[in-house]
This record gives C-alpha cells, sequence and structure tokens, in this order.
C-alpha cells in the first residue's frame, strides 16, 4: 500500500512539472505574442491598442476593431495557445502524434455526428447558460457580484461588436477570427495537449475530460458562463477520446463558432424565426431532448470508433 501511494505521489509531482512547463510556455508565447501582435497593429493599422477604450468601442470603429481581431489572432490564439501546443511534446519526449493526433485517419461518419451533437446540444447549452445567468451570489458579495456581471456585460458587447458584418468578406473575415483560428488553436491545445497529456499519464478518460474542460472554461474568465462553456468543453473532450482525431472536435467547434457569426449575419433574414431572437429562451423539455439527442449521438459515435479500432487490430 504505502508503495503504491509513493508512486502515486511520484505520477502527481511529474504530471504537474509537466503542466508547469506548459504553463511557462503559455505565459512566454502568450506575451511575445501580444507584445508582437500590438507592434503589427500599430505599424499596419495606426492603431494603438493601449489607447483604446472598449468601452466606447462601437461598430463605426472599424479600423480598431479589425486591429483589435489581428491582436487576438496573433496574441491570443497562436501566441497562447498554437505554439505552446506544437512545442510542449518535443519538451516532454512525446512524439507530437500521440497527443495531438492529428495523423490519425477518421471515418466520415464521425465528423457528421460530431456536428449533429452540436447542432442537438444547443437547447441543452443554452438552457444550462440561462440557470448560471441565474445564479445569485450571497448578500454579502453583491459588490463582487455586480463587478463580474459588469464585466462580463463589456465583453458581451465587444464579442457583439466582433461578430457583426455587413458585407461577405467582412462575414468571412469573421468566420476566419471568431470560428476557425479559436477552434483550431483551442482544440489543439486543450484537447490536444491537456486531455491526451493528462489521460495519458493517468489512463483515465473522464478524469482527462473533466480537467480539460474545467480549464478551458475557466481560460474564457466569465463566471456567469463557466458552466456552459464546461458542458461544451466535455462534449469537445468526448468527441476527441471517442474519434481518435483532433479534426472531429475541431470541426465542432468550429460549427459552434460559425452558427453564432451566420446567425447575427443573417439576423434580418431570420426575423421570422423565434429561436433566432437572442431573447429566445428554450423551454426546459427542450434542453432535456437536447440531453437525450446528445446522449444517443454520444453512444452511436462509441460504437463506431469501437469497431473501427476493431477492424485496424484485426
Amino acid at each position: 500500500m504505502e508503495g503504491r501511494m509513493h508512486q502515486s505521489g511520484e505520477q502527481f509531482l511529474g504530471y504537474f512539472g509537466k503542466i508547469l512547463i506548459l504553463t511557462g510556455m503559455v505565459l512566454v508565447f502568450g506575451s511575445l505574442g501580444v507584445f508582437l501582435s500590438q507592434g503589427l497593429v500599430q505599424l499596419f493599422f495606426q492603431v494603438d491598442l493601449s489607447a483604446i477604450n472598449l468601452n466606447e468601442l462601437t461598430k463605426e470603429d472599424t479600423q480598431v476593431i479589425a486591429a483589435l481581431k489581428f491582436y487576438q489572432t496573433i496574441g491570443g490564439g497562436i501566441g497562447m495557445f498554437l505554439i505552446p501546443s506544437l512545442l510542449f511534446p518535443a519538451a516532454i519526449k512525446y512524439p507530437i502524434n500521440s497527443l495531438i493526433k492529428y495523423q490519425n485517419k477518421v471515418s466520415p461518419k464521425l465528423i457528421v455526428l460530431a456536428v449533429l451533437s452540436i447542432l442537438a446540444a444547443t437547447p441543452a447549452i443554452s438552457w444550462v447558460y440561462e440557470l448560471n445567468q441565474n445564479m445569485q451570489l450571497p448578500a454579502s458579495w453583491q459588490a463582487w457580484e455586480q463587478t463580474i456581471r459588469q464585466m462580463e456585460q463589456q465583453a458581451e458587447a465587444i464579442t457583439k461588436l466582433f461578430v457583426a458584418a455587413d458585407t461577405w468578406p467582412m462575414l468571412m473575415l469573421n468566420l476566419f477570427v471568431v470560428a476557425l483560428v479559436p477552434a483550431v488553436c483551442e482544440e489543439f491545445f486543450f484537447r490536444g495537449i491537456l486531455l491526451q497529456y493528462t489521460r495519458l499519464v493517468f489512463d483515465n478518460a473522464w478524469v482527462a475530460i473533466i480537467v480539460s474542460a474545467i480549464v478551458f472554461s475557466g481560460f474564457h474568465g466569465q463566471f456567469y458562463g463557466f458552466v456552459p462553456r464546461f458542458a461544451m468543453g466535455v462534449l469537445l473532450g468526448y468527441l476527441f477520446v471517442h474519434s481518435g482525431s483532433i479534426f472531429v472536435p475541431i470541426m465542432a467547434h468550429f460549427v459552434n463558432n460559425a452558427m453564432a457569426v451566420l446567425v447575427v449575419y443573417f439576423q434580418k433574414d431570420l426575423s421570422a424565426f423565434e429561436v433566432f431572437n437572442e431573447n429566445y429562451h428554450f423551454p426546459w423539455y427542450w434542453g432535456v431532448l437536447s440531453a437525450l439527442l446528445c446522449a444517443g449521438i454520444a453512444w452511436m459515435m462509441k460504437n463506431i470508433y469501437a469497431n473501427d479500432e476493431n477492424k485496424l487490430n484485426v
């Protein structure tokens, strides 16, 4: 028993030591990305990001918004997530495909089911989001709660400016910056690196899925959006584990983000459909049905992947 506890302690220490290396990479390359993108923004857009008041930003500030998108892509997506994801395997002497799984073949059926799972999950995630938004902190924390809500409302207002588009070129840019770049960079990092490394160390897929989902949601820094983003992280983690390919959660993540971009762009055309109104609330039974449908799709994916694995092992 004592020997097992000692081995388990060494396992935890070794794991957290490697995670500290990953954290250091995030801080270093994230900072370098921010520094580089600030200089490039000033060079190409003639915008000084340090002088911007986000509270006064409007959709007419197209040059500033474009500069912020560029800054987010280089500093956030590439610097903070993508570069550490590509360098971390070599730093801990792991083959890169053993973590990110970008070379693994994937059945087209799994990709289709992954996209369907994201669509099916929408009512459930929306319902969970409302529950999270309606959380009330103790009265003694009221000032803190008000500060958090103000910060998150500001972040939501900026996000709306980011996804707003009046032309097809702007729509394509938004799909790239808001949907594709985060999907690739975040999936490489949270699923390909954090989830898979945790899974290999502890030999437990669900522990790895939950750990990566917690960190994924926490990184976005929204207290009143933590639970639905955690749920999305669990779903994306499951898609990764039961497809064996990073491109499945990337596709699902892209579709999730792209839906938000497309709904905003086509909002006037969709105004006849109540479900596309931003104030629409899904009834609770739609949330339950959505969760059951997701569970059914997850079961199908697990069986398809297991059958594919068995064929490879024959």
